[in-house]
Formats: structure tokens, C-alpha cells, sequence
């Protein structure tokens, strides 16, 4: 989400207009930078419902220039899913996989290297949601577990080409056979694909329930604990997730397809997943994209499992704006950070500690 204060298209602009705001905040002397307040809402005003449209409407751009351009050919219908994926082959697979991997780099590389190890990012220190660095170990091990994550994603959109070329889905060939149909589709990606992200994710945490087994612990202890080992996240910690989950998040783009959309329309959710997750995991409120509500999910586990576009979790009840409402949430069940078992990257518990006060 922009930063406070930040116009709607904010998102369009990254990262150019980011990089130019933090040239302005690293120009500022220390004593007049201000820093505003952490607030957690749970639900998004008119303003964050539009600057969530304009971050869709990039993913958009990005699968347009995909489809167009980078694998466009000589009549434009030279992406796999318009024909060359009937047939399984390597040939027309590699593309999709070295352009995913490429971007991950790119996007993840560069963000991390910007706000965490650039000239100008002690500059950005005083923005940063948690306090503490993130250590080197954590970023390395997150950057390995987020490329794997990427293949996990490329695996997906390999069998929706394939699957379209070969007849098993319909789509749409042309953009321009439904143009408000497909416009609707394209700006509201981030909230369709929401409570898809919140089922699976509420259902990879403890379930807390009486009466029935707790199958939440235990996908939470064999798959998502991963993503939560990176307590201090940071762009590479966006997808740092088990094969599995990271599966079961990039197959939010199936939700279109039985609509015979065209194929720009999910290869779009599987950027806005990506990119979506990298941004708002960053770290820091501004410069960066950071999403303080998630933010407190990484610090204190049992709260905040979806997004505020679909304010899910206000709905029912598992909205926490800071440490003091995961204690409300749950009662006497044992909850929070101090109740998980999670063996977080280099937090030594003082550190751990001091960082959970600000949350």
C-alpha cells in the first residue's frame, strides 16, 4: 500500500517514484524527517481500495508486456497458452521459467539491496516497522527458498498454457472481445484472489477449535512455519514459503478461468501474488510498501490471515491492531508469539523481545 499521506497511483509509479522519495527523505536533515505512526486498520477506505487498484493495474501492465512483448512473435500470440503448449515440450517451458526467475532477482535483489544495503539506507532506518536488521543469513536463506517459491509459480501458469492451447480450458483470444468484462477482472485482482489467500492461509495456522483434531497445527508445523522463520521480513520473504504452499498461492489464478477469461488475466494474479507479497513484505512503511497489518500477522502469528481489502478478519474477529488485541482474540488459548514454537532467523530472544514492544 502507498505510505501515508502517498497519492492512490503510487503503486504505478514504483520504483521509480519511490527511489525519488527516498532521495528527498535521505536530503532531509535527521531532525526533520517525519516518521508517521504505525496504524493497523481493518478495512481499507476509498483511497486504499484505489491505491490497491493501481497496484493491480501494474500487475496487469507487466503480464501485458509478458504476453506482448517478451514472448509476443510476429502476430502477437507467440506466449504458449495460443498454441505451442498443446503439446508437453522443455523448449516452450524454459522461457516462462527464466523470465520468472529473472524477475524475482530483479525485483527482490534490487528492493532488499535499496532499503538494507544502499548508500542511502541508513537514511531509511527510521522507517522501518521493526527495529531491528534482519540479518544476512535470514535474506540468503529467504532468497533460496523464494526462487524455489518461483518455480512453484511457474509450474502453475506451465499448465494453464497448456491446458488453453490444447482445448481443456476455454479462453478469450482477444482482449478486445470483452473489454468491460475483462477491465473489471483486471482492476480488482488483488480482491478477488484475497479470501482464496485467507482460506489457505488461516487454514496453515492452529485452528483452535473444540471438539476436532487441530489439522491447522499440523500443516502450520510441515509447511507454513517456513514462511515464518523470517520474523524480520524483507522483500525475498514475501514467497519464502514450502513448495506446497507456494503452490496452493500462485493457484489463485485458477480462479478466473472457469469464465474463459484471457490468459492475461490470470498470469496478472500470479505477478500480483508475487510482486504483492515481495512489496508489502519489505519492511518499512515508507519508502518501501511494507503492510503494517501483516506486519503484526509476522509478529504475533494468531491474527491478521488475510488482507484488509476483504476485511475477513474483522468479520470474524481475528482483526488485532496490535499485541494487546491477539490477548482479546483468544482468551485463555494460548496464543501470540510466545505460545510458537517457530524458530525464527537470528532473534536471539532479547532482541525478539524488544522488537514485540512495538508491536
Amino acid at each position: 500500500m502507498a505510505g501515508a499521506g502517498q497519492p492512490w497511483y503510487m503503486p504505478l509509479t514504483w520504483p521509480f517514484g519511490h527511489v525519488s522519495q527516498a532521495f528527498g527523505i535521505a536530503a532531509q536533515d535527521k531532525k526533520d524527517v517525519v516518521v508517521p505512526p504505525l496504524v493497523a486498520s481493518p478495512e481499507l477506505d476509498i483511497v486504499g481500495h484505489l491505491t490497491s487498484m493501481a497496484g493491480a493495474l501494474r500487475s496487469v501492465i507487466l503480464a501485458y508486456f509478458c504476453i506482448f512483448y517478451i514472448h509476443g512473435g510476429e502476430d502477437g500470440y507467440g506466449y504458449p497458452a495460443f498454441g505451442s503448449a498443446a503439446t508437453w515440450s522443455v523448449a516452450w517451458m524454459w522461457p516462462l521459467l527464466v523470465r520468472n526467475l529473472a524477475a524475482t532477482w530483479l525485483i527482490c535483489g534490487f528492493w532488499d539491496w535499496f532499503l538494507y544495503f544502499s548508500p542511502i539506507a541508513p537514511k531509511l532506518h527510521a522507517f522501518k516497522m521493526n527495529p531491528q536488521m534482519p540479518t544476512f543469513g535470514q535474506i540468503k536463506h529467504d532468497a533460496i527458498v523464494t526462487t524455489f517459491a518461483s518455480v512453484c509459480g511457474t509450474g502453475v501458469e506451465v499448465a494453464l498454457c497448456h491446458y488453453w492451447a490444447n482445448g481443456t480450458f476455454s479462453m478469450q483470444r482477444s482482449i478486445g472481445a470483452a473489454p468491460l468484462a475483462t477491465l473489471l477482472w483486471c482492476l480488482t485482482i488483488t480482491h478477488w484472489r484475497i479470501p482464496h489467500f485467507w482460506l489457505i492461509h488461516r487454514g496453515m495456522h492452529p485452528w483452535k477449535c473444540e471438539g476436532i483434531p487441530d489439522v491447522g497445527k499440523w500443516l502450520y508445523k510441515k509447511f507454513h512455519s517456513l514462511h515464518h522463520k523470517s520474523y524480520n521480513p524483507t522483500a525475498f520473504s514475501g514467497t519464502n514459503m514450502h513448495p506446497v504452499e507456494a503452490t496452493l498461492y500462485y493457484s489463485a489464478a485458477l480462479i478466473p478461468v472457469p469464465f474463459g477469461v484471457h490468459p492475461l488475466i490470470p498470469l496478472a494474479c500470479i505477478i500480483d501474488c508475487a510482486v504483492g507479497a515481495w512489496l508489502g513484505h519489505d519492511g518499512f512503511q515508507w519508502p518501501g510498501s511494507g503492510d503494517y497489518f501483516h506486519q503484526l500477522h509476522h509478529a504475533n502469528f494468531d491474527c491478521n490471515y488475510g488482507a484488509m481489502h476483504v476485511p475477513i478478519d474483522y468479520w470474524l474477529g481475528t482483526y488485532a491492531g496490535n499485541k494487546a488485541d491477539v490477548k482479546k482474540i483468544w482468551g485463555k488459548k494460548k496464543a501470540g508469539a510466545g505460545a510458537n514454537e517457530t524458530a525464527v532467523h537470528g532473534q536471539p530472544p532479547a532482541a525478539k523481545q524488544q522488537a514485540d514492544k512495538q508491536h
